[in-house]
């Protein structure tokens, strides 16, 4: 389906505009004088705004329809993203107090981040809308794929604008939905719509409804694992290789971040071929893989081993966020599918708000006890894993019965 290509082609670039300043926060937040807490609170707060928002456009876009969520999503965000560029130009060139600095930072950045928070649950909608079974597996699995795209090309991207100018990539980032808003307004039908809302009751799916509550903790999980190997690789990278200068560090971080991102692409890819009917084996082993990646990442010395972690990584994480789409888009009925992803991103925006100022402060007191918690953390979940394998093996075995 053409409409599915431009409508994955606008989800890379806008997941491209969201990730392309993860490598440029660190430096950022250390040039102007502000220390590595205060980069956990302005992603923390977004968070917030982020788990806030997510079930909210969900619902809407069950209710009103896919596209006619989706276009002023992109261009709030656009907006947003855009004075929030103009502020970091703006605070490197002149000289500003910290408490201005952290207090317009945190703004802009929970502004953009309530407006992309429906981004995520809007698509996967849209693909349940029209796909079902190994076809709607296959099609989430492309989904991870293409996140992992943007993954791999928006932080090398900002790690390479960034040897120009601090505040370059956050304009280039800005220009991104404007291209995205184009394709979708020109170029993608509006879904079906599956509730007509002068007649049908809002859905009020909860993150305790036994239908996906382990998959909210799944993600929220995978997800403290993700944003703690982001939110301190920018300062990790400097001070563990003990590297020349910050620019160099934001280098180092996006060319890992990218390592990350390609090997996401191909696992998803491998994924939506394969199409593997045991997703939570598929679970258990993503989650060894990523638990083992972030801590070898701590015990490693010299840069080829330290990219190498991450792509243990980024395979972990290629093989556990499309399962948990999955495991979700198939426990809930059409009308619901909306609200169930939201609540998947709102899983997401909770750990933002959680994690990176949890994980900046813990990497103040030492810099490899972010990553040991977040690992063992998502190890955690390989003790309730076992029950549910079986039963998904006595569920297959009825099927081919």
């Amino acid at each position: 389906m053409n409409q599915m290509k431009m409508l994955f082609l606008s989800y890379m670039l806008l997941q491209m505009s969201f990730m392309m300043i993860l490598p440029i926060i660190g430096p950022v937040v250390r040039t102007q004088g502000l220390q590595e807490w205060h980069a956990g609170l302005i992603v923390s707060l977004s968070g917030l705004l982020w788990m806030l928002t997510a079930k909210f456009w969900g619902r809407k876009s069950d209710h009103l329809g896919r596209k006619k969520v989706f276009l002023p999503l992109t261009i709030g965000f656009f907006v947003s993203y855009f004075l929030w560029a103009i502020f970091i130009a703006y605070s490197l060139q002149n000289t500003l107090s910290i408490v201005v600095i952290l207090v317009g930072m945190v703004l802009l950045r929970c502004v953009n981040a309530a407006f992309f928070s429906g981004i995520n649950p809007i698509v996967v909608g849209y693909i349940a809308d029209h796909y079902q079974g190994e076809q709607r597996a296959g099609c989430l699995a492309g989904m991870g794929a293409v996140a992992g795209v943007a993954l791999f090309i928006g932080p090398f991207i900002g790690g390479v604008l960034v040897n120009t100018s601090l505040s370059l990539p956050f304009y280039f980032a800005a220009a991104l939905p404007l291209i995205a808003l184009g394709l979708v307004m020109f170029k993608v039908k509006e879904s079906p719509r599956i509730i007509q809302q002068d007649s049908a009751k809002p859905v009020n799916l909860k993150m305790s409804d036994p239908r996906v509550r382990f998959s909210v903790l799944m993600m929220f999980l995978t997800m403290n694992c993700i944003l703690t190997f982001n939110m301190c690789i920018g300062f990790y990278s400097y001070d563990h290789l003990q590297l020349s200068s910050q620019q160099h560090g934001a280098s180092i971080a996006g060319m890992t971040l990218s390592a990350v991102g390609l090997t996401l692409i191909i696992v998803q890819i491998a994924l939506s071929k394969l199409k593997p009917k045991r997703h939570f084996r598929c679970l258990a082993i993503g989650i060894l893989f990523m638990a083992v990646g972030t801590l070898s990442l701590t015990l490693t010395h010299g840069l080829f081993l330290f990219v190498f972690s991450a792509v243990l990584i980024g395979v972990g994480g290629g093989m556990i966020l499309p399962m948990v789409n999955i495991i979700t888009a198939n426990r809930v009925d059409a009308h619901e599918q909306g609200a169930a992803s939201g609540l998947i991103s709102a899983a997401q925006g909770l750990a933002m708000m959680i994690t990176p100022l949890f994980a900046t402060a813990l990497y103040h007191a030492q810099n490899e006890l972010p990553y040991w918690i977040a690992a063992l953390l998502l190890l955690s979940i390989l003790l309730i894993l076992p029950k549910m394998m079986r039963n998904e093996k006595v569920e297959l075995a009825a099927i081919q019965a």
